[in-house]
């Protein structure tokens, strides 16, 4: 027999935030019961309104105080990034002892990357509540913590992988892509401080691959790279002045033995002119895994089916940003199902230094990986 409907709360109504509420409203299986907002306009709006739906008789609030009073089995949390995550730690952790599962895109993807200090107190938030956290996405979340090692399964040993992802940002929303950079002269985003808040995602994803593969990296490093514009560009929620970032490259390698055994390429971009791969639709993510006894390639494209844009500024979304969604709402019945803790994705047969140790999981053991910035 089916369970009543997940009685859910999103947290943060912004791009992605509304983006899940939509989905969850189409959805009979589940039930917004509360929204967290953070912007004075939006406390008294009707979160079917905000998502560009009819209104559904909840509205939103600034109180985070009734939202944690709320009855609840799962809280979706879209909150705002923060250079220092100790303010929205605090927020994940009171939420968690109030006996509400977390399902997060913003972070807590891999925690144990930024140290036992942060981890082992969100895992405590977990077990005082009796609930669970997870992070997630389409990256981090879905491509290389689920993705690539289910395509390592075809792999008795692994000798590199190859990744990266492709984005097209042009239907992002606006503060998000001004918050990047886009727009503003490349000298002004040189600081390491800046290229750390972007690369932190990334070191997480690759420490958690090799956690995975049981493998240890020596140190993972990033290399960042801003491309201007030579042309105005003129897209759905920013402009960008010739002269000014309108394209971000990184590179991310996570070494063994001295040598690159992960890489990961990202190419963010506003005009396609400033890719340097083939495109075969806007948002497309390639992997390579060389290993014995076969080598193993695939490139998944996606393209938006469902145009209507949430925040109502033209006639098209992001689709990474709209898989995000996707994957936060997914993922609802497992937080919740799951035994109190951080939660990672569950996986099944993969590649492993050692296949007696496979899909062990001991937290109390992970080291963080020696971070780089070049």
């Amino acid at each position: 027999m089916s369970r009543d409907p997940y009685r859910v709360i999103v947290w943060g109504p912004g791009y992605t935030g509304r983006q899940v509420l939509r989905e969850l409203i189409k959805r009979p299986e589940f039930d917004v019961v509360g929204c967290l907002a953070y912007s004075q306009e939006k406390d008294g709006a009707d979160v079917g309104v905000l998502a560009g739906q009819a209104p559904i008789g909840v509205t939103a609030t600034t109180n985070q105080d009734n939202i944690v009073d709320l009855d609840a089995d799962v809280v979706i949390y879209a909150g705002r990034l923060m250079i220092d995550t100790a303010h929205q730690d605090a927020e994940v952790a009171r939420l968690l002892r109030s006996g509400k599962n977390v399902v997060a895109a913003t972070a807590y993807h891999f925690p144990w990357q930024r140290g036992q200090a942060h981890a082992q107190p969100l895992e405590e938030a977990c077990r005082d509540g009796g609930v669970t956290l997870l992070g997630t996405g389409i990256h981090p979340g879905w491509f290389i913590e689920r993705v690539v090692p289910l395509m390592t399964g075809l792999c008795m040993s692994v000798d590199r992988i190859d990744m990266a992802e492709t984005v097209d940002l042009s239907h992002h929303s606006g503060e998000a892509i001004r918050g990047m950079g886009y727009g503003l002269p490349p000298e002004r985003l040189g600081s390491k401080k800046r290229k750390w808040i972007l690369s932190r995602y990334y070191f997480d994803s690759l420490a958690y691959l090799a956690f995975v593969l049981g493998v240890r990296l020596e140190r993972v490093t990033s290399d960042i790279r801003y491309r201007v514009a030579d042309k105005r560009l003129d897209r759905a929620a920013v402009v960008i002045e010739p002269g000014t970032v309108a394209s971000i490259s990184g590179l991310w390698t996570g070494y063994v033995s001295g040598k690159p055994y992960l890489t990961l390429r990202e190419r963010l971009y506003l005009d396609p002119s400033h890719v340097d791969t083939e495109i075969t639709s806007p948002d497309f993510y390639d992997v390579h895994v060389s290993g014995q006894p076969l080598d193993v390639s695939t490139r998944v494209n996606i393209a938006v089916t469902d145009h209507a844009d949430v925040l109502g500024i033209d006639d098209a979304q992001c689709g990474a940003n709209l898989a995000t969604a996707v994957q936060l709402v997914q993922t609802i019945p497992a937080a919740v199902d799951a035994p109190p803790g951080i939660l990672l994705p569950q996986l099944f047969a993969h590649c492993a230094s050692d296949f007696r140790d496979a899909g062990k999981r001991d937290s109390s053991s992970i080291l963080p990986v020696p971070e780089e910035i070049l």
